[in-house]
């Protein structure tokens, strides 16, 4: 396989993401501020989203994340988070994930606990301009109530499902930076071909994302993590598709009876089993049953944060978790041959 070239593809998009965050900040030490008329240059803006439209009259400066990926598509952009919500699947130990952690500052974003609920008095005591949530599940309830505190900007069709290139336009837009977000997403696709040609033996190849423990799970067609591969080369598994069919409320993953795992298998079986061991997994008769099992072409994942940065696709996250999954993922595609 030729590993060389993803990893230069990987490099070529970490110093995208360097230089436009550069030519964003500028100077922090003395470096006069924006005219207010170039400062608010494109405002006001409009977003819909699935509860219905949201206006930013100005160029934020005080932002709040909510939700996995946000804060990456900011920081990506040269911006800083004031909030965002703390890690707690796979965290540093500054309680970030693995891939922005060169970039926060606890004296500059406070990290909010959001794994139960929303802490809105502490989120409205940033006093945030625009609250960005593009990827997000709330309901219109909360949508209500946060966008009492600033205008919030909330996924466009359904929970968890927006996808990676979506997202990343999308805040471009909130902080008037559409351009550089316009780069961030062609630098992505870019190491995404890069992959798919380095890696022929994705092609056609069916596959199944799922999640597999006291409960089991498949992740649908729509799911971020599902289309990054898909992106790659590989097809949805037809027992996926035969799942997709019955998904009425639109969710990113749908549970799956244990005597039913055999029905979502395929060429390709990505399992994410941070729950077991291997080994444990590999004495399940029903889990040692499936086909792609007995072919080798089971891509079992116990790290969390990379099961975390395969499922929080984002501008930041896609080249630092290729650089883990790439050989996992040709083994097995190259086993299910």
């Amino acid at each position: 396989m030729s590993w060389s070239r993803t990893r230069t593809a990987a490099v070529a998009v970490a110093t995208l993401v360097v230089a436009t965050t550069l030519a964003a900040c500028g100077s922090d030490d003395g470096g006069e501020a924006a005219p207010a008329a170039e400062a608010s240059a494109g405002f006001p803006v409009t977003l819909k989203n699935t509860f219905g439209e949201t206006t930013i009259e100005k160029k934020p400066e005080r932002i709040v994340t909510l939700g996995w990926n946000a804060q990456d598509v900011v920081y990506a952009l040269g911006e800083t988070p004031v909030g965002m919500p703390k890690v707690t699947y796979g965290p540093t130990p500054a309680g970030t994930t693995a891939w922005n952690a060169d970039k926060f500052d606890p004296a500059k974003t406070t990290l909010l606990e959001t794994t139960d609920s929303i802490p809105f008095e502490k989120l409205a005591a940033l006093r945030p301009d625009v609250i960005l949530a593009p990827y997000e599940g709330f309901d219109k309830a909360t949508y209500t109530k946060l966008s009492e505190i600033a205008p919030t900007v909330a996924y466009p069709g359904a929970p968890w499902q927006t996808s990676w290139q979506d997202q990343t336009t999308i805040i471009g837009k909130a902080l008037g930076k559409s351009a550089e977000a316009d780069k961030l997403v062609a630098g992505i696709k870019d190491l995404t071909a890069k992959a798919a040609a380095d890696h022929p033996e994705f092609k056609g190849k069916t596959l199944t994302i799922a999640s597999y423990g006291t409960e089991n799970y498949v992740y649908m067609p729509g799911d971020p993590r599902v289309r990054i591969l898909n992106e790659m080369g590989f097809v949805n598994a037809p027992g996926v598709e035969a799942l997709e069919k019955t998904n009425t409320k639109k969710e990113f993953a749908l549970t799956i009876s244990k005597e039913k795992i055999a029905d979502a298998d395929a060429d390709v079986v990505v399992g994410y089993i941070d729950g077991m061991t291997p080994e444990k997994f590999a004495a399940d008769p029903v889990y040692a049953s499936l086909g792609a099992f007995k072919k080798g072409s089971a891509y079992l994942m116990t790290d969390q944060q990379v099961i975390s940065g395969m499922s929080a696709v984002s501008v930041l996250s896609v080249p630092w978790v290729l650089d883990k999954i790439l050989p996992g993922l040709s083994k097995a595609a190259q086993a299910a041959s």
